[in-house]
């Protein structure tokens, strides 16, 4: 899950804090840095907004990194080489559960997936996977 994707999840969690809210802990350059990393399909973040971001949400730094470096576009790349190749892939979901099949399409927003030995085709929300074979680790 891309840095953009798991900070709509984080700011959900927390009921959606708006401009003024972050503005607590951010400047008002960071704050709209923030909403550009949330709202562009490109990382557009830097070093030293990740901490804040962080300590804002109560989570590690670390955290936000990973998903830094698991882009929208790594996902797609990879999804779209499967339906190249035949390959199967395995998706990890927010919810821990792996789905391993041949990707049959894809688009912004979704995967169809025909998971092995399955008849039915299952549609995963790109938001929600985490990981998936073949990411940076």
């Amino acid at each position: 899950m891309s840095l953009s994707d798991h900070l709509r999840y984080l700011r959900a969690l927390h009921g959606g804090p708006s401009n003024a809210d972050l503005r607590q802990v951010l400047s008002e350059e960071d704050t709209g840095l923030y909403f550009a990393i949330e709202q562009r399909y490109r990382d557009v973040s830097t070093a030293d907004i990740l901490p804040k971001i962080a300590a804002y949400y109560h989570v590690p730094v670390e955290e936000l990194q990973w998903h830094r470096a698991r882009s929208r576009k790594a996902l797609a790349l990879h999804i779209h080489a499967a339906l190249q190749d035949h390959a199967i892939v395995a998706l990890r979901l927010r919810t821990g559960e792996t789905l391993i099949g041949y990707p049959v399409w894809w688009d912004l927003a979704a995967i169809g997936l025909q998971p092995i030995g399955e008849e039915d085709l299952v549609v995963v929300q790109r938001h929600a996977v985490i990981d998936w074979e073949g990411s940076n680790s």
